[in-house]
């Protein structure tokens, strides 16, 4: 008797370590190591519309921590983020959008983050961080990964899916560029009218920004498209 006891407890004890939890991942982004000192123009078209659009990077220390502090300025919109260096996780965004009635500054600042995602899943602060967050991207290891926003109350709700399609060459500014090609789409009812959004990474590291060709902005958006024009590491 006292042998089927033991086995019985055997078995429940087993049932119990097989029983189905869910589990977490880490931040499934990299650090690209991008250079301190970094500067990158880009040349942005919508419809008929030329923007420069001028990027720098500088590694500052917060703590035990390393960031990058990323700038981008144009004429009609400035923007500071700063992520953490090992793990691209934002901190900040410091946006001042100038228009022609009026300049409006937003400041966000993410005071805590319980990262708690499944896997090939993540969420963010601000999707206005997307395109710096993915240089981050475990290219050739990830294929898709879904992308939902703090706040959102519907449990397994998320709003954009990033798919890793391939390899291939970019021709920009006369020069030929090896690139990763990432694909950006919107989940739901929206993604019937959000067009995809295709955007070239440098294979070459850091993995800096190539190509963007998508909406510039929400639903109903014009077309935009970004490309590299200089870049240079500032010593």
């Amino acid at each position: 008797m006292k042998s089927k006891i033991v086995l019985i407890s055997f078995m429940l004890s087993l049932s119990t370590i097989s029983a189905p939890f869910p589990t977490f991942a880490e931040i499934p982004f990299i650090d690209p190591n991008i250079p301190h000192g970094e500067t990158i123009t880009y040349i942005s078209r919508t419809g008929d519309t030329l923007t420069t659009i001028v990027e720098d990077v500088v590694i500052k220390r917060d703590g035990d921590r390393e960031t990058y502090e990323i700038t981008s300025r144009s004429e009609s919109l400035d923007r500071t983020v700063v992520l953490v260096k090992e793990t691209m996780s934002l901190l900040s965004v410091h946006t001042v959008r100038k228009y022609q009635e009026a300049t409006l500054d937003s400041q966000l600042t993410v005071l805590d983050e319980e990262v708690q995602f499944k896997q090939d899943e993540v969420k963010l602060a601000d999707f206005s961080v997307l395109m710096y967050v993915f240089r981050g991207f475990p290219f050739n290891k990830l294929k898709k990964l879904k992308i939902g926003r703090y706040g959102d109350k519907k449990k397994g709700k998320f709003s954009f899916n990033v798919k890793y399609k391939k390899t291939e060459e970019v021709k920009v500014n006369q020069k030929t560029f090896e690139c990763y090609k990432l694909e950006l789409s919107m989940d739901g009812f929206w993604g019937t009218f959000f067009p995809k959004t295709n955007i070239w990474y440098s294979v070459t590291p850091p993995h800096y920004l190539v190509r963007y060709e998508g909406p510039s902005g929400p639903p109903g958006s014009p077309k935009r498209e970004m490309e590299l024009a200089t870049y240079d590491v500032i010593k």
